[in-house]
């Protein structure tokens, strides 16, 4: 009864916080930043005009695009605005300036310089909270709000974030005014960018100590770490009230575009180590065509050439690229692979698509940019949490069986060892020594050289515990096949079609299936056979074949002999378990034998 009381005070909680949680999201999205502008909203009517000539009415679909060029709004706000009141609004990289009845009170500094004919500088533009000093404006009384864009592309939403943000208040300091109005919106973004700052440093950190130990995972954690970081970066510089924890407009407006640039540039290699072989190089050269592209607009930006705002068309065209090429390396990676890595190829389809959804401006309004992919990277940070959590407690418990494990291990490759030295065989070429000493006593050095070669290469394998080059493995072979040859002439054919060789694999995987070829399929066949060692690399992974002209076997009484199995299941069990490959052998009585080995490339490739 206690247990089920407990169950049951645990799932009263967990639907608190979901209910919590829902909350919040909801009061999120339905806020509008007429309410968060607060105290008192301004209603403008009126009409608008682009040419200064057709007047168009001021209406919630009229189309205000800082795209078209600069807007001059004509018409009267709702209430009263006294002398010593003040205008509160939200610029978003445009220039203001306000005419009471034909006459300016006030006119910003981007849009004095466009007067002048002057450069516009880094520091004039970004977003942020300004106030102006009214001169006493009443409903009768004609205004004139001149909108300008001073950048090469439009703003998105700039001129109505404008309209939407105006309102009065009394004659104070604007972030007086709106800071403790706007802190709340922007209290999620500032924690969760802070959180994953601390994880990205956390992984950095992690990722020196791996490469000082130089262990493999060193180049993945940095990329993770870098992305986390900058991303964590572009959650507080993206905050609705960044102006008023960071007063300079240059630096928010640098650090957010650069942050979300080197964020997705970092998590396009995070991408590429998901990858292997060809599908790697093509998104691994997209991925450098990209570093490049952003090497060249920060340069542009450095020399005053262009303000880094104005470059982020060409960066967001050639992302449209960039990201469905990774998307697709991810996809056509899943289908080699399978389910292997499947979690990382699935979140990296995912982010891809999110990423292109905030280029295209979904999700997008005056509280956040990069809605889209800020919610899938939480989601994804979520998801990984889970996994490590999960990743540790089955480490611990499978910690206890570390020692039976390496004890079967040994054993494992103490009966490989054995399986190889056949009695028979060891016989045959000393008893083929012993002929050749009287009759070709110089052929007898060579076979006893070899022969030396062979057993040191068996003997030296009960050490080895790393996957060894398949280089090393071919000379083992043909070594061996060699022996055969001085015995067997003109019955055995050796045939090698090596397409592939700078690959890894477990040390004494092809011998055993080479040995059986010749013991059981060739030589017990009359007049003998040949044998085909290949190797060719496809699309995920490496493969070997092995195949002879031997007589073959009977695939459904394939376990009746009991002689030839151990090493043949000695290898297959290896080949899982240390390169998550697999053994496939085929073969028809009178037909000859194929066995055939699949190793995935990012196992193959020994790092």
């Amino acid at each position: 009864m206690k247990k089920k009381r407990s169950v049951i005070d645990y799932m009263v909680l967990l639907g608190l916080v979901l209910l919590s949680v829902f909350c919040l999201l909801r009061v999120s999205i339905s806020s509008n930043q007429a309410r968060l502008s607060s105290p008192i909203p301004l209603d403008f009517s009126g009409e608008y005009s682009y040419d200064g000539e057709n007047w168009l009415p001021l209406t919630e679909d009229a189309d205000l695009s800082p795209s078209h060029g600069s807007v001059t709004l004509r018409g009267h706000f709702d209430i009263e605005i006294g002398e010593g009141g003040c205008f509160n609004y939200y610029r978003n990289h445009i220039g203001v300036s306000f005419f009471r009845n034909g006459e300016c009170f006030a006119m910003d500094a981007i849009t004095d310089l466009a007067a002048r004919g002057a450069k516009l500088m880094p520091s004039m533009c970004g977003r942020e909270w300004l106030s102006v000093s009214s001169p006493g404006i009443t409903p009768e009384d004609e205004v004139e709000i001149h909108l300008y864009n001073p950048h090469a592309h439009g703003n998105g939403s700039a001129y109505r974030d404008f309209l939407n943000t105006l309102c009065a208040g009394p004659d104070i300091a604007v972030s007086d005014l709106m800071q403790k109005n706007l802190q709340p919106y922007g209290g999620l973004s500032r924690v969760l960018g802070a959180l994953f700052l601390v994880v990205g440093f956390m992984l950095l950190g992690e990722a020196m100590a791996s490469t000082i130990l130089r262990a493999a995972v060193g180049r993945k954690l940095l990329n993770l770490g870098l992305t986390t970081l900058f991303t964590g970066a572009f959650f507080l510089f993206d905050t609705i009230d960044v102006c008023f924890w960071s007063s300079l407009v240059v630096l928010n407006t640098y650090t957010r575009q650069l942050c979300a640039m080197l964020a997705v540039l970092c998590f396009g290699y995070c991408v590429c180590g998901g990858l292997t072989g060809k599908i790697c190089r093509t998104a691994r050269a997209g991925v450098l065509l990209s570093a490049l592209l952003d090497g060249v607009l920060i340069g542009l930006s450095l020399t005053g050439t262009v303000l880094l705002y104005d470059t982020y068309i060409c960066w967001a065209a050639f992302q449209c690229f960039l990201c469905p090429l990774l998307a697709a390396c991810c996809i056509v990676q899943l289908h080699c692979v399978g389910k292997k890595n499947v979690l990382v190829l699935v979140s990296c389809v995912l982010l891809c698509g999110t990423i292109l959804l905030d280029i295209a401006g979904v999700g997008a309004s005056i509280l956040s940019h990069g809605t889209c992919t800020k919610g899938m990277f939480c989601l994804v940070f979520l998801v990984y949490v889970f996994a490590a959590i999960k990743g540790i407690l089955v480490g611990y418990q499978a910690s206890a069986k570390v020692q039976k494990l390496e004890q079967e291990l040994q054993e494992s490759r103490i009966s490989i060892m054995l399986s190889q030295l056949q009695p028979h065989f060891l016989f045959n070429v000393l008893n083929t020594i012993y002929y050749l000493c009287g009759s070709q006593p110089e052929k007898a050095r060579k076979v006893v050289d070899k022969f030396s070669t062979y057993l040191r290469d068996n003997l030296e394998s009960l050490d080895q515990k790393e996957m060894v080059p398949f280089q090393k493995e071919f000379d083992h072979i043909q070594t061996y096949l060699e022996l055969e040859k001085i015995r067997f002439e003109e019955e055995l054919t050796v045939v090698y079609d090596i397409q592939a060789d700078q690959f890894y694999l477990p040390v004494l995987t092809v011998q055993p299936l080479v040995e059986n070829a010749v013991k059981h399929g060739i030589t017990k066949k009359r007049g003998g056979g040949v044998l085909t060692l290949s190797t060719r690399e496809q699309l995920g992974s490496f493969v070997i074949t092995v195949s002879d002209t031997g007589i073959g076997f009977d695939p459904e009484h394939y376990l009746d002999d009991g002689k030839i199995h151990v090493g043949i299941e000695n290898v297959r069990l290896r080949l899982e378990d240390m390169a998550g490959g697999m053994l496939k052998i085929t073969s028809s009585p009178g037909g000859g034998t194929t066995a055939v080995i699949t190793i995935p490339k990012k196992e193959a490739s020994g790092k």
